[in-house]
């Protein structure tokens, strides 16, 4: 009797032996009909050792994380062989130790069984509620033991009842199956497995990153005592004591390995120039052993071919920098009208067309003034003794002058930046006119005050106090919007514009016009070109400069182009005015 239940177990053990790496529900199986064969207490040993046999051979187990009691046992047969040490768990085995499985003894994709024997056909249709052609036996105690197994170790609250779809298991399945898990321990705490899930799987994480820093070599694991420091000064990190208790870490390494670098480098460099400056000395004075008090020099002579020594002399005197005052400073903030160093977003309509107006108005009113002045009688003027042309040129330089000296003052930088300063970036049409009144240097303004009393007074003899101030003002106003017109089809937001030199030029092609043929006298010297052929040159070499401008350029061509332009254009009109009126003795004087 006992040779044939030994033969049904070798049998059982070569059908699992075959069945087991081919399909996993005929492994379970010939597990069941193991355990249904040794039933009997007559051969108990036998069957512990197909158990131990079966459970060894095992590959959809999870290793334990904790020693099991070994369940070998010996059989009376030697054709077995030795069983395996260490039992792992089969489904449908009955375990005998004393120490029970738990889920750390499963495999998470297998799951963790409900029971020592798998449900049948009728229940997993009673838990499902489902046919048999809808969920077979497998799938069912497959979806139970998934379930058990997240329910039991609290991945239930990460994995939730997500199966994947190579499973081709349905939500509606997994509900009903988390439902009777459920209701067979419904004392389960699923919170406090779940919170153990979660530290042990932040634990996990943790030593992945240890392990991955420590292959990178920016961390290094050193055990040290963890006691309470009885300083709480010490408590902190980067003190000396911490240093000398955990020692310095790879990157503290790295960067004194990087500074030391560094300074021999530094060091390199130092000693390779002061080299360098060796030799230059020793190959401009001679192969001299500088020693014995004999200082190195970089002044070095030179001797020419007449035997005399050429050196540069010695630097006696230094600039110190100033720096300006805080309420100096406050008015400089102030006078910024571009506070940012961005360009304003304006059209070209938005930066032209306001000042053109303006310029057109000007005009107006100048032709307005040019017709309808009438001089005052002595008796009413200020200073009757004074010549009315001297008089007017005399009030221009005192308002230019006075120009001068303002933007001397802080406080009007202010005015000055935006009322007497046209920015092509963003310009203020009032300042059209008022930048013939500024001049921040006086080699800007002394060659305008010089030309406007040359050329000046022979064109106020010649019009006229409201004639002269219209061409004057006129030919600024509009040299100053060729010049903001230049600037702004340039692009060139950087420039800003002022003077009076295309007030002065637009008076001097005035007066050039209406005597062509005249000589310019300059200090009683009269220059040997007619008046007309200086006005044509200067006008050309005005229009060469403009087109072959160099960036950082300060001279306003456009500028100057402009004045002189409206002032032949006025000189013109008055002459073809007094030709009509048929008057040649106020305004053109007989050639």
């Amino acid at each position: 009797m006992m040779n044939f239940w030994l033969s049904a177990a070798l049998a059982t053990c070569t059908a699992r032996n075959t069945c087991l790496n081919r399909t996993p529900s005929l492994g379970r199986q010939y597990s069941h009909l193991a355990h249904y064969v040794f039933r009997k207490p007559s051969v108990a040993n036998h069957r512990f050792s197909l158990l131990q046999w079966s459970r060894s051979n095992s590959t959809n187990r999870r290793k334990s994380t904790r020693p099991r009691a070994s369940l070998a046992t010996p059989l009376p047969s030697k054709n077995i062989g030795t069983p395996s040490p260490t039992a792992e768990h089969t489904e449908g085995a009955v375990h005998e130790s004393d120490s029970p499985l738990t889920w750390r003894d499963y495999d998470p994709t297998g799951g963790m069984p409900l029971r020592t024997t798998e449900f049948l056909q009728a229940e997993i249709d009673t838990i499902f509620d489902s046919s048999p052609d809808q969920l077979d036996t497998d799938r069912g105690n497959y979806i139970l033991n998934v379930l058990n197994y997240r329910r039991m170790s609290g991945a239930l609250i990460d994995q939730g009842i997500t199966f994947p779809a190579d499973t081709g298991v349905t939500r509606d399945q997994a509900v009903k199956g988390l439902q009777y898990v459920r209701s067979l321990d419904p004392t389960f705490d699923e919170n406090a497995a779940g919170q153990q899930w979660v530290d042990e799987e932040t634990q996990r994480l943790q030593d992945q990153l240890i392990q991955r820093a420590e292959r990178l070599g920016i961390y290094k694991t050193i055990d040290v005592d963890q006691s309470v420091e009885t300083v709480p000064e010490e408590e902190q990190q980067g003190t000396a004591h911490g240093r000398q208790r955990s020692g310095d870490s790879a990157l503290i390494a790295l960067r004194r390995e990087n500074e030391s670098r560094w300074e021999a480098e530094q060091a390199q460099k130092a000693f390779q120039l002061k080299r360098q400056a060796a030799v230059d000395i020793v190959a401009a004075r001679g192969p001299l052993e500088l020693v014995g008090g004999v200082q190195p020099s970089t002044a070095l002579a030179t001797v020419d071919a007449h035997n005399i020594n050429v050196q540069r002399p010695p630097n006696r005197a230094w600039l110190q920098p100033v720096e300006r005052k805080p309420w100096v400073k406050y008015y400089e903030e102030r006078a910024q009208i571009i506070k940012d160093n961005s360009i304003p977003q304006l059209s070209l309509v938005a930066r032209l067309a306001p000042a053109l107006l303006f310029a057109l108005l000007f005009v107006s009113l100048g032709v307005f003034l040019s017709d309808n002045y009438t001089p005052p009688p002595n008796s009413a003027r200020m200073f009757p003794d004074t010549p009315p042309a001297v008089a007017t040129l005399a009030a221009l330089t005192g308002l230019l002058c006075l120009g001068f000296v303002a933007g001397r003052f802080p406080p009007f930088w202010r005015t000055l930046s935006k009322y007497f300063t046209l920015v092509p970036a963003y310009p203020y049409a009032v300042s059209l006119c008022g930048v013939i009144f500024r001049h921040d240097t006086l080699s800007h303004l002394a060659p305008n005050l010089a030309i406007l009393w040359l050329l000046g007074l022979m064109l106020h003899e010649d019009v006229g106090r409201g004639t002269f101030l219209a061409v004057f003002f006129s030919s600024g106003v509009v040299g100053a919007y060729a010049s903001l017109t230049h600037c702004v089809l340039s692009r060139s937001w950087m420039h800003y514009i002022y003077g009076s030199s295309g007030a002065v030029l637009g008076v001097v092609g005035a007066a050039c016009t209406l005597h062509p043929l005249a000589t310019i006298s300059i200090a009683g010297y009269d220059m040997p070109i007619a008046a007309w052929t200086f006005v044509a040159a200067y006008g050309a070499m005005e229009i060469y400069a403009l087109v072959r401008r160099r960036k950082g350029g300060t001279i306003d061509h456009g500028g100057h182009i402009g004045g002189m332009l409206t002032g032949i254009l006025a000189g013109l009109h008055l002459r073809s005015r007094a030709i009509t009126s048929d008057v040649h003795t106020d305004v053109v004087p007989k050639q």
